[in-house]
């Protein structure tokens, strides 16, 4: 790097010489020796700013020779390089905060910022420095003090890296992560479960997806929670199967017979084959519809849906089944007594009973044992009954990843993942109740602290 003393750029003057300074190894007492200018960029909007500190230079000859000399810069300049801690804040934060990768981060640092010799890796090193000095341990124990009582889990992978993640899904707190080189195993899971234990988090309900990982290990380090199966999992799991009864039904449609070749005859009866072939294109164009919940459609889909269901009458025993699962997970069931009897009467259906089609998911429905985790969240005031909270925070993970390419080493990967889980954080479930609370009494909007 440049000599900043030589550049001709605008300068801003700082006195730090005390006549008096302690001694950072003994303490003892020690009078200046000679005051030095140092020199430090400062972040500026309109052009470069250099950061000119007069420091003082002290000798204590309390010490052998070479140990001696000890300078009083303030806590924000130390480190050693020609950046203050609060420009290296600044810089991280457009990683951290704004999700730039490290090479627009730097970029935007040189532009923004007025920073003309950052690069790229010097980013990088800022951000593990900045990680080293966060205080896990202190933000475990807050958030132990703090635990809802309901946990998510989930598992994520990145290139030879899996992570293993958990989260606070009602007041939206990440909680810990384990990454891990490999596939993740069970023994994995039990010691992350074990090292959450050991920290102090027992809770009452532990939401997964449908991964084998899980239920045996909550069995044995959590017995006493009760184990949620994330319902969103199990609807788009009972989507995919159908889909498959869509086509059955599609292919029930009438279709036109194969043309001969050459060119049809223009006498006799008016054909209906284009008709056909466009009653079939109507239908197979809407097939998500016939999956999607009713309150997120708007009115032209709405139109669509009962244009499908009139020119393919099969498709209606489907709807019904579709708007009858979502019926079951949804707000109006509030109790597990009315789950299962709105269960039994899906079971005991005697349309859905003759179309094999459905037989996937009627099984799946009748397990007793499956049905039981998912209503778990019933039992419960407050409980999320999907574990969408921890898939968030994991795809954040694997989008970051796509984009910040330089992070592949663990150390790089945890450094952020560390900034990460102590950031400021919007609104969890708890924290918006009560906002809505206070703004509905107050009449006014209530804003989040920093």
């Amino acid at each position: 790097m440049l000599s900043l003393s030589r550049m001709s750029f605008p300068r801003k003057f700082v006195d730090h010489a005390p006549d008096v300074c302690r001694c950072p190894r003994c303490g003892k007492a020690i009078v200046r020796h000679e005051s030095r200018p140092q020199y430090f960029w400062e972040p500026g909007l309109v052009h470069p700013m250099i950061l000119v500190v007069t420091v003082g230079c002290y000798v204590c000859r309390e010490h052998p020779r070479g140990e001696q000399w000890f300078n009083a810069l303030p806590s924000d300049l130390q480190g050693g390089v020609q950046y203050a801690r609060s420009t290296k804040e600044k810089v991280v934060a457009l990683v951290r905060r704004f999700k730039m990768p490290l090479t627009l981060a730097a970029e935007a640092a040189r532009d923004t910022f007025h920073l003309p010799k950052l690069d790229e890796t010097t980013v990088l090193d800022w951000m593990r420095e900045l990680s080293l000095e966060v205080d896990v341990a202190a933000f475990q124990d807050r958030a132990v003090e703090e635990f809802s009582g309901q946990l998510d889990v989930d598992e994520v992978y990145d290139g030879r890296y899996g992570q293993l993640k958990a989260t606070d899904p009602i007041r939206g707190v990440e909680l810990d992560y384990e990454l891990i080189e490999g596939p993740i195993r069970e023994a994995h899971v039990e010691a992350f479960f074990q090292r959450l234990k050991d920290r102090g988090f027992m809770p009452w309900i532990v939401t997964t997806d449908g991964s084998k990982l899980y239920p045996e290990v909550i069995r044995r380090v959590w017995p006493d929670a009760d184990h949620q199966r994330c319902v969103f999992h199990f609807i788009k799991q009972c989507n995919e199967d159908l889909m498959k009864a869509f086509w059955v039904a599609y292919h029930t449609m009438p279709k036109p017979p194969k043309r001969k070749r050459g060119r049809p005859k223009k006498r006799g009866r008016p054909r209906l084959d284009k008709q056909k072939r466009a009653n079939r294109r109507t239908v197979a164009k809407a097939r998500f519809l016939v999956l999607k919940r009713t309150e997120n459609m708007s009115d032209q889909e709405q139109e669509r849906l009962q244009e499908m269901l009139a020119l393919c009458p099969p498709l209606r025993d489907l709807r019904c089944l579709v708007e009858t699962l979502h019926d079951l997970f949804g707000p109006t069931t509030t109790e597990p007594d009315q789950a299962e009897s709105k269960r039994r009467a899906i079971l005991g259906d005697e349309h859905f009973q003759t179309r094999d089609e459905f037989g996937v998911v009627l099984g799946r429905l009748a397990d007793d044992d499956l049905f039981r985790r998912l209503t778990v969240y019933l039992d419960y005031e407050n409980a999320e009954k999907t574990s969408n909270h921890v898939e968030r925070e994991n795809r954040e993970f694997r989008k970051r990843q796509k984009s910040h390419y330089r992070l592949r080493s663990l150390e790089s990967i945890c450094a952020l993942l560390d900034l990460l889980m102590v950031r400021d954080r919007p609104y969890g479930r708890v924290e918006r109740l009560r906002r809505k609370q206070v703004e509905a009494s107050t009449g006014e909007e209530v804003v989040q602290a920093a």
